[in-house]
């Protein structure tokens, strides 16, 4: 079964500010474990969640598995991303749609955040405090 991968995220205005879900698309389509692996915004930045969807099911998947790319389980997790997955569904009702848990389900996360402290108290930041 041909299977693609979305990494859905919010999105951003600033360009720059949607490059580290691109890293993260590479990163995981150099593994090789999809057929297809893109990203998806839910605002401010292309393709959207819809397009993003249609793009996958016009290039052969006949598997599409959503991972929402978000910390929270806010609307967007709760309501907005699977009401989008649905819609895909009624369009395409011989594709299997399967939404994955969101990024801040990981314990992972709770790892990543004190690797993060501890690197800030070594001196590794990215904002200065006035002075320094």
């Amino acid at each position: 079964m041909k299977a693609a991968l979305l990494i859905l995220a919010h999105g951003s205005p600033r360009p720059e500010g949607n490059d580290d879900v691109w890293r993260v698309v590479e990163a995981v389509r150099g593994r090789g474990l999809f057929d297809r692996v893109s990203a998806g915004f839910l605002e401010c930045a292309e393709p959207n969640i819809p397009r993003a969807i249609d793009e996958a099911v016009a290039a052969g998947a006949q598997c599409v598995v959503a991972v929402p790319y978000f910390l929270h389980t806010g609307n967007h997790v709760c309501e907005d991303i699977p009401s989008l997955l649905e819609d895909a569904q009624k369009r395409h009702p011989g594709v299997e749609f399967l939404l994955g848990p969101y990024i801040g389900r990981s314990s992972h996360v709770t790892e990543i955040l004190a690797n993060r402290a501890r690197s800030a108290l070594a001196g590794d930041t990215q904002v200065r405090k006035r002075g320094r």
